[in-house]
């Protein structure tokens, strides 16, 4: 290529062949281009974890703004804490009949406001509460719009499914491709975490399972609903609108409901009980384990036909979860559900609000809620009205949360399961590898595992600090309805991307509502590093950089390889 001055324009001269094509070039569409030019080349420098976290952080926001502008013109029915001083007077005395000084106590106070529109903070709120399938909510959600029920069901669909799928495949691979001519299934494989042949394969899998149970728990729930005995329950909403909704928020493991009271009006209700907790598990099993989950199916049904067989293990090679991943999945999993509904029957089965229901019902509603807890968010029960043991117990439960490759949240179970064998190793011959299920387990998960529980334990210490400190004024007071406890369980929730809360009086809200802006933008951090996950936001952290053409240490021999995080 070269250049001539004429009087304002410069003249690029492309050869082909033995043909000479002058083509203009105007100077600040040159210059343009190579702006454009160098942009797109440190575009296609950032690594998956990077775009992991800049997608999640860019579309929160222009979910919000969506939000922000379907809400803006309906009329809002907030709620404010406020302080007040009250006289108190000992029963005592009030029954004997004397008459001392009373004592002058400062309580917390919820009153209602009204304003015209979402503020953006809650509109940001509930959007980063659907895109990192939480559920929690700041303001009521069951008077949003149809549009910003829509909006909020899309963003728990990205969410679920993996934000990075719909915003980095186009917006960063794409780009990685042309100026590096990379291989477009090479690059999908680096954003899926998976080998990089098998990327495609992965990606059809997650969308066949999604549409497919999805769609099976919309079906059956709205069959079920279509009845005119459930139009009050429904409060006039479509019984196949809910359905699609809550099979959706269910699956993805989201916690969103279209009623005020959650599932509140369904606690005695089998079938939406028993649909809404299976697609909580399926979801939260995760894909590879789905899909070795199928595959044995398959195979069992196939028989010993050696040919098909082999076609059968071509086809999940690469995407499959390994034997033992799978084994902690599923076993694990039964603990924790077993755990948690009988220890929920056990602290609370003298509890006023499972007083008026029947053994089988209060069986239904502590295996629901053990379910839930893990990472879904919905209720059938008020949580507020549980005891203290019981609260702390769901805390574990959401912290742990479930599976990797899935649309759960938490540490994840085979975390835990890793710093088990970890700790089981003490007691074994020293230099021996962490076990579990007799299989050797790569030290590359247990290193993750330790960093993964630490970093948690310390940023969730520093955000309980941080609202504490900003809330001071109100958790001084003694009274239930700011406490605490509260905050704790708030953090815990939107940290496990769970979406349950204890609420407050008079509320149809998470207690998220009643704090300060500057605590639910610690609360949306919190939600946004729970689903995204601490290893990706230390992958992300630039001065990682320096190492990452480091070649490994080198694994213990036929060590099994499982997901952490």
């Amino acid at each position: 290529m070269s250049f001539s001055r004429g009087s304002e324009k410069w003249a690029g001269l492309f050869f082909f062949k033995t043909h000479v094509i002058e083509v203009p070039f105007e100077p600040n569409l040159f210059l343009i281009h190579l702006i454009a030019m160098n942009f797109l080349r440190k575009l296609s420098l950032i690594r998956a974890a990077e775009a992991t976290v800049i997608s999640f952080v860019i579309v929160s926001l222009l979910g919000g703004l969506a939000l922000y502008l379907t809400e803006s013109q309906r009329m809002i029915n907030g709620k404010l804490p406020v302080l007040q001083e009250v006289q108190i007077i000992p029963r005592g005395e009030i029954a004997e009949g004397i008459r001392g000084e009373p004592e002058i106590q400062t309580h917390v106070f919820v009153k209602d406001v009204s304003y015209k529109g979402e503020t953006f903070i809650d509109s940001w709120f509930t959007a980063v509460s659907a895109l990192c399938v939480t559920g929690l909510t700041s303001t009521d959600f069951s008077q949003f719009t149809l549009g910003g029920q829509i909006i909020t069901l899309a963003l728990i669909q990205m969410g679920g499914l993996g934000i990075i799928l719909f915003t980095s495949i186009f917006a960063i691979a794409i780009v990685r491709g042309i100026s590096e001519n990379a291989s477009f299934k090479n690059i999908l494989a680096g954003i899926l975490d998976t080998e990089k042949k098998e990327a495609g394969k992965m990606l059809k899998y997650v969308i066949a399972y999604t549409l497919f149970f999805e769609g099976l728990g919309t079906v059956i729930m709205g069959i079920h609903l279509s009845n005119n005995l459930f139009q009050e329950s429904l409060n006039g909403i479509n019984p196949w609108w809910w359905s699609l909704f809550h099979a959706i928020s269910a699956f993805n493991n989201a916690g969103f409901g279209l009623l005020n009271n959650n599932l509140m009006n369904f606690v005695n209700d089998t079938t939406i009980n028993l649909v809404i907790a299976s697609l909580i598990i399926l979801g939260g099993l995760g894909y590879p384990v789905l899909i070795a989950i199928h595959a044995a199916i398959r195979s069992h049904i196939i028989g010993k036909n050696d040919l098909v067989q082999d076609h059968l293990h071509l086809q999940v090679e690469g995407v499959v979860a390994s034997p033992v991943q799978t084994k902690v999945a599923i076993w694990v999993t039964l603990f924790l559900l077993f755990s948690g509904t009988f220890f929920t029957l056990a602290l609370e089965w003298n509890n006023s609000i499972m007083e008026a229901y029947s053994i089988p019902q209060k069986i239904m509603i502590a295996f629901f809620q053990s379910t839930s807890t893990r990472t879904a968010g919905f209720n059938t029960i008020d949580i507020g009205a549980l005891g203290a043991a019981t609260l702390f117990l769901y805390m574990f439960l959401m912290y742990v949360g479930a599976n990797p490759g899935g649309t759960g949240g938490g540490i994840k179970i085979p975390t835990v399961a890793v710093i088990y064998g970890y700790i089981k190793d003490w007691f074994a011959k020293p230099g021996e590898p962490v076990r579990l299920f007799k299989q050797k387990i790569s030290k590359f998960a247990l290193s993750h595992a330790i960093r993964l529980v630490g970093f948690s334990f310390i940023f969730i210490a520093l955000i309980t600090f941080l609202i504490s400190a900003k809330e001071y004024q109100y958790l001084v007071t003694p009274d239930p309805t700011y406490n605490f406890l509260k905050v704790l369980f708030e953090i815990f929730s939107a940290f496990g991307t769970v979406g349950l809360s204890m609420g407050f009086v008079g509320g149809v809200t998470s207690f998220a509502a009643i704090l300060s802006p500057f605590s639910k933008i610690l609360l949306i951090i919190t939600m946004l590093f729970g689903r995204v996950g601490p290893l990706t936001v230390l992958a992300a952290l630039p001065w990682k950089r320096r190492y990452e053409k480091h070649p490994p240490s080198p694994d213990f021999q036929d060590a099994q390889r499982i997901q952490i995080g």
